[in-house]
């Protein structure tokens, strides 16, 4: 998270709209055209780029299929959590890192019969605790934290893959870079404003690669959630609560990729 330190440069020549702050959701632009329950992943994420895997969800009300990155992604997730908690509590111990670090990679984590996530779990303790020998100290990250996104139009029981000191807002994302990621900390961080009508002017992306390879990569993206990247969340919400409100399919992505949960059903 060292990365971070160099956005306040950023956020002090480029100060964010008060008007685009999550507490202002009685008024626009904040304020939802309809109230839809979207999830972050509705709005900031464009794999399909027609949005049609939104219509065949929140419209035709589709499950789709549970592909192998999907449960990949999910078990990272779930491992992160798991880590970040008793890395967390380790410390708080008294523990030093080297000794914390000795703890995690002696536990089982339902990684034994799957040796990417069983590097992984080493490799991302060790990640949390390289923050340990920092003059900053260890940073705690509360993982998968809870927030009602309803005063903007999203879900209720929406939940960021991590915070730290409800200042900054961290998403993981088990896939290559796409340039729309960062809206997702956008969104996020609207939504802990509106619930907590604190400040979230930063976020980190935590990419997590190598799964054909000998060692997991592990890399973190710091971004500054500006006045323009928050405008961006806000009018992709807008497009995507009106192509549901007119019921329409949008039809197929330019692109289809094969790990979407509708591949079958859109290619069929």
């Amino acid at each position: 998270m060292r990365q971070l330190r160099r956005l306040h440069s950023y956020r002090a020549s480029d100060p964010i709209d008060e008007d685009l702050r999550g507490w202002n959701y009685h008024s626009p632009p904040i304020k939802p055209r309809a109230y839809l329950s979207l999830s972050v992943a509705d709005v900031a994420y464009r794999y399909c780029d027609s949005k049609r895997d939104v219509y065949l969800r929140k419209v035709l009300k589709m499950k789709g299929e549970q592909t192998p990155s999907l449960t990949l992604g999910q078990q990272v997730h779930e491992l992160i959590a798991l880590i970040s908690r008793d890395v967390t509590r380790l410390l708080a111990q008294g523990l030093p890192a080297y000794e914390v670090l000795e703890v995690i990679n002696k536990k089982r984590y339902n990684t034994a019969f799957n040796p990417f996530l069983e590097k992984f779990k080493k490799a991302f303790a060790f990640y949390l605790l390289s923050d340990a020998s920092d003059s900053s100290g260890f940073i705690p990250l509360i993982s998968e934290f809870r927030v009602d996104g309803t005063p903007l139009g999203l879900s209720p029981r929406l939940s960021a893959d991590a915070i730290s000191q409800l200042s900054m807002v961290v998403e993981v994302k088990v896939a290559n870079y796409q340039d729309f990621h960062k809206l997702a900390l956008a969104g996020y961080a609207l939504a802990l404003e509106s619930a907590f009508e604190l400040p979230v002017d930063f976020g980190a992306l935590i990419y997590v690669n190598g799964i054909n390879e000998k060692y997991p990569e592990i890399r973190t993206e710091a971004h500054y959630l500006s006045t323009d990247l928050r405008k961006e969340f806000i009018d992709a919400r807008d497009e995507v609560i009106d192509m549901l409100l007119e019921e329409k399919d949008p039809g197929l992505a330019s692109n289809c990729q094969s790990s979407c949960p509708f591949y079958s059903y859109c290619r069929r």
